[in-house]
């Protein structure tokens, strides 16, 4: 996880919908910073489980873990893509992913909302951490300098290989990331509904959080 996306991760995780759920998913775990700052949040009645599609980056985040002696028996690692989690339907209270849906293509991103739909109960939650098109009020004014910048960050990825200076100037973001207008996609489903979105960061890449419920049908 790089430097800028930490900040946005912490503010994220504040509030009650977390002290809530009984069972959680933590979706693209990658190094396990945010993992960390959720097992502290919550007790050993609550099942959080961490999924990534990567077993290199399950063991990196079982290794942060353990080094901050934060590995607990009510904390699972499970190998899986979020195209198709391995749980049956209405599983979970709370879906978590941080800087995941901006790295989907549009197909794949549709399809891991529909996914995450499918895993939620009724009346459970999802956080959802992203880069973001989607500014407002006085953030609003920078939407064209923000849209070039980001045309200028795509000239640096081509035929899956970074360009070196382009590794220099956005350390801290992976390949294929880029803002996206994540409210567009969550709009299309009947049953989820943003209960409450806030811009984390306004700097280079601005960054949105999602609190999103599902309904009942």
């Amino acid at each position: 996880m790089g430097f800028y996306e930490r900040p946005s991760n912490r503010r994220a995780l504040s509030g009650p919908v977390i002290e809530r759920a009984r069972k959680i998913i933590d979706v693209g775990v990658g190094t396990g910073y945010l993992l960390s700052q959720l097992v502290d949040m919550t007790d050993e009645t609550q099942e959080v489980t961490a999924v990534d599609l990567s077993q290199q980056m399950l063991n990196n985040a079982q290794s942060y873990l353990d080094r901050k002696k934060k590995l607990k028996e009510n904390v699972f690692f499970e190998k899986a893509t979020c195209l198709s989690l391995p749980w049956p339907d209405e599983y979970f209270n709370l879906y978590i992913s941080s800087y995941l849906f901006d790295l989907l293509p549009e197909d794949e991103l549709r399809k891991t909302i529909r996914e995450m739909e499918r895993v939620l109960r009724p009346d459970g939650y999802a956080i959802l951490i992203t880069m973001t098109t989607e500014l407002d009020g006085v953030a609003g004014v920078i939407k064209p300098v923000i849209r070039l910048l980001n045309e200028f960050y795509c000239l640096g990825y081509h035929n899956g290989r970074w360009n070196p200076l382009w590794k220099f100037l956005f350390a801290g973001y992976a390949p294929h990331c880029r803002p996206i207008t994540l409210g567009k996609y969550l709009r299309e489903s009947q049953q989820l509904v943003v209960a409450y979105t806030k811009l984390s960061r306004v700097s280079f890449f601005p960054v949105r959080i999602y609190y999103v419920r599902k309904t009942h049908d």
